[in-house]
């Protein structure tokens, strides 16, 4: 748990067999995921929930982790369709077993019928929340897609344009992250910073200066206006990384003349009025991976014991022209 920004400790508590709830399962865990977003502004204090004392969720101490694979080691009396010994995909904490409850949607586990897909399944939450931004859209095939960071969210969400049939450009300011990207399928890559005309290398890659569609995958309030700036009339911008603070923004500049259809894309949609469930985008996640649409081989850049924790934290901060996807190991 993280008892405040960069201190990180590891609690115990026992587990009473037999104390289960009807509909609950206890999964031992054995990968996680750590989120270079959501965990890592938490662990470094810069989540912008952290001073809101509205926002419940973003305080400390504070649980981290929400992706994992597991065996199940034990049953609720009224769980019908998973037994011990299932190997399964389910939001967890980074904990060595984690109680979960079957009966809600919002926090599927999953069945892994495929049981070698093991370490890349913890990647389906992170693939699920990139499809929020493809529901979202209104990409048809053969726009020009371009993705604006290239972390986990955007190699992902630049993939799942991919599929789609939009021709996508990936764009960082970290080379090695744009190689990861080429090693997942996109090609076409632009090498950003300050001195960096967007519009410029957009047209010496597409012949176009504008994109049909721009995603903003890393949150960064600076990158709004650029977003903005590079998407053609009539154009679409999505927000899929949790914009961390304010945009001085010329509304009626970028988005009332231009007529660019400003989206937001943010993981809560889900399930909300007619939105696909989690359930249902977490399956075709999954599928997709299973099926190699979706290559994450690429993406897992570390794979720690769970001791080293912290030190998973501290290179995804510090080292981002190594560390991408890190994985922690709870044993098999």
């Amino acid at each position: 748990m993280f008892t405040e920004p960069y201190n990180l400790e590891f609690e115990s508590t026992t587990v009473e067999e037999g104390t289960l709830e009807e509909k609950q399962v206890l999964v031992r865990t054995i990968h996680s995921l750590i989120s270079p977003g959501t965990e890592l502004a938490l662990f470094t204090g810069t989540h912008v929930g952290i001073k809101d004392p509205n926002n419940h969720f973003a305080k400390y101490p504070f649980y981290p982790g929400y992706s994992i694979v597991g065996e199940i080691v034990e049953v609720g009396k009224e769980v019908e369709d998973f037994k011990i010994g299932d190997i399964v995909y389910a939001l967890g904490n980074h904990a060595a077993y984690n109680i979960i409850s079957v009966k809600n949607h919002q926090w599927p586990v999953i069945k892994l019928d495929d049981r070698e897909l093991g370490e890349k399944a913890v990647f389906s939450r992170l693939a699920a929340i990139c499809m929020t931004s493809i529901v979202q859209s209104k990409v048809q095939i053969g726009d020009i897609a371009v993705v604006l960071g290239m972390g986990m969210i955007g190699n992902l969400a630049a993939q799942l344009l991919s599929i789609k049939g939009a021709e996508v450009i990936a764009v960082d300011v970290v080379e090695e992250r744009l190689k990861i990207a080429n090693k997942t399928g996109i090609q076409k890559t632009i090498l950003s910073g300050d001195s960096i005309d967007l519009g410029e290398k957009l047209e010496e890659l597409t012949g176009s200066k504008y994109a049909d569609i721009v995603i903003e995958a890393t949150g960064s309030p600076k990158l709004i206006i650029p977003a903005l700036e590079v998407v053609k009339p009539l154009g679409q911008v999505i927000a899929l990384g949790s914009t961390r603070g304010n945009v001085d923004l010329n509304v009626y500049e970028y988005i009332h003349s231009k007529g660019v259809n400003f989206t937001g894309a943010h993981e809560r949609l889900q399930d909300q009025n007619g939105f696909p469930s989690r359930l249902k985008l977490s399956k075709y996640a999954l599928k997709l991976i299973e099926l190699g649409a979706l290559k994450i081989d690429p993406l897992i850049t570390h794979k720690l014991p769970n001791s080293e924790a912290k030190h998973g934290y501290e290179m995804l901060q510090n080292q981002q022209n190594e560390a991408l996807g890190v994985l922690l190991d709870w044993g098999s």
